[in-house]
C-alpha cells in the first residue's frame, strides 16, 4: 500500500484574463515532465535476477543518466488553471509519469531484455505477460521518505525500490508498449493501486480487466483478500487506460482452477483443524480410560482375581481396539490436513509459476 498522498494538485489562479493569449500562455493542465540533465551519471545501475516458472531469469539494462537525473529533479505537481473534477485530472497526472517521451529508449532497452527471454523460452502471450510482471513483483516494496509524489518509471527501475503507485506505473507501462490493453486501477479510498489488463473472463469488479498485484508475487486475476496491512479493497477503481492494444490475459480458466484450489485447500485446513482438536480430546479421553482398565487388570491379576479378570479382558480389548482405530483416522485426518497445507503453501510460493501451479490445483482436487 503506498505511503503517498495525492498532495500534487495545485490550482493556479490565472492572472491574465480570459482571451486567446491567456489560453496560449497557460495550458489548462501542465503535468510533471523530465528535463534531462546533461553531464549526469550513474553510479551503478541493477541487475534483477527472479524465479519465473521453474527456473530464474536475471534482467539489466543501463538507462540513460540524464533522463535518470531528470526524472529525480522534476516537479511532480500538477498544474491546474481550470478546476477539473478528480476523474480527470487524476488520470492526466499519473499517465504524465508513465508515459513521459524521455522514458522510452528505458522502455525499449527494457522491453529488448524481456523478448530475448521470450524467445528463448518460447513463451506465448500468457506467459510473457507473467514474466513481465513477476520481474516488477521482484522490485522490492519500499516508500522513500523523501518524497510524497509517485516515481517515473525510470526512478523505480534505478532505485530498486517501490510501492504501490510506483511498481504499478512501471508494469503499466510495460505492457502497454508490448500491445496488451491495460490500465491503471486507482483506488482513492484505500490509497492503493494495482494494473488491470484485459482479459477472456477474470473480470475484477466493474472493468473487463485482470487484476494484477504489482507490490508482490502473485497470480494474474487474482485480487488480495487484504492488502499487507490488512486493507480490505471494498471500492470501485477508477479505472485509467494506458494501452489500447490488442492482446490480452487468456489464461482465466487455469488461474479459476489456482484459485479454487487455494479457497478449498485452505476451508479443508480450517475444517480439519476443528475436527482435530475434538478428535485429540476424545483420544486423550479414550487413552485414559484405556490405562485406567488396563491398571486394574494388572491389580486384579496379581491379587488372583481370575473370574474379574477374564470377565474385564475382553472389554478392554474392544476399547484398545477403538482406541487404535480412533488413532488411524485421526492420523489419516492428520495427513489430509498436511496435503492441503502443503498443497496452500505451494500455490502462495509459486505465483511466479502459473502453468506448474495448474497442475498441481488441478491434480489436488481430481483427488
Amino acid at each position: 500500500m503506498w505511503k503517498r498522498v495525492l498532495a500534487a494538485l495545485v490550482l493556479v489562479a490565472a492572472t491574465l484574463g480570459a482571451g486567446c493569449l491567456g489560453g496560449l500562455l497557460h495550458p489548462a493542465v501542465v503535468p510533471p515532465a523530465i528535463v534531462p540533465v546533461e553531464g549526469a551519471a550513474l553510479d551503478d545501475t541493477p541487475a534483477y535476477t527472479f524465479p519465473f516458472e521453474d527456473g530464474e531469469e536475471t534482467i539489466r539494462v543501463d538507462p540513460d543518466p540524464a533522463v535518470y537525473a531528470g526524472a529525480k529533479n522534476a516537479d511532480r505537481q500538477l498544474y491546474l488553471f481550470k478546476d477539473l473534477p478528480k476523474e480527470e485530472w487524476i488520470p492526466i497526472y499519473y499517465l504524465a509519469f508513465v508515459n513521459d517521451s524521455h522514458q522510452e529508449p528505458f522502455y525499449a532497452d527494457l522491453l529488448a531484455a524481456f523478448r530475448e527471454s521470450r524467445d528463448r523460452e518460447g513463451l506465448d502471450d500468457d506467459r510473457y505477460l507473467e514474466l513481465i510482471a513477476a520481474f516488477v513483483q521482484s522490485i522490492p516494496y519500499e516508500t522513500d521518505a523523501s518524497t510524497v509524489e509517485p516515481k517515473f518509471p525510470i526512478e523505480t527501475y534505478v532505485d530498486a525500490e517501490g510501492d504501490c503507485d510506483d511498481k504499478s506505473l512501471l508494469l503499466a507501462g510495460l505492457l502497454a508498449r508490448e500491445g496488451y490493453g491495460v490500465a491503471l486501477l486507482y483506488f482513492g479510498d484505500e490509497a492503493h493501486m494495482a494494473v488491470g489488463v484485459e482479459s477472456a473472463g477474470c473480470f475484477y469488479r466493474n472493468t473487463t480487466y485482470a487484476y494484477i498485484e504489482a507490490t508482490n508475487a502473485s497470480y494474474v486475476g487474482i485480487p488480495p483478500a487484504a492488502l499487507a496491512d490488512g486493507t480490505v479493497l471494498s471500492s470501485d477503481p477508477l479505472v485509467i487506460p494506458v494501452g489500447d492494444g490488442g492482446k490480452f490475459y487468456a489464461a482465466c480458466g487455469e488461474v479459476e482452477t489456482i484459485e479454487r484450489a487455494l479457497s478449498t485447500s485452505r476451508d479443508r485446513v480450517e475444517e480439519l483443524g476443528v475436527e482435530l482438536a475434538a478428535r485429540d480430546q476424545e483420544l486423550e479421553e479414550e487413552r485414559a480410560s484405556l490405562e485406567s482398565l488396563g491398571a486394574r487388570l494388572t491389580a486384579l491379576s496379581r491379587s488372583g482375581e481370575i473370574r474379574e479378570y477374564n470377565r474385564l479382558v475382553p472389554e478392554y480389548n474392544r476399547k484398545a481396539r477403538d482406541y487404535n482405530d480412533a488413532v488411524e483416522a485421526y492420523n489419516a485426518l492428520l495427513e489430509e490436513s498436511g496435503a492441503a497445507v502443503g498443497l496452500h503453501n505451494y500455490l502462495v510460493a509459486h505465483a511466479h509459476d502459473r502453468p506448474g501451479s495448474y497442475l498441481h490445483a488441478r491434480a489436488y482436487l481430481a483427488g
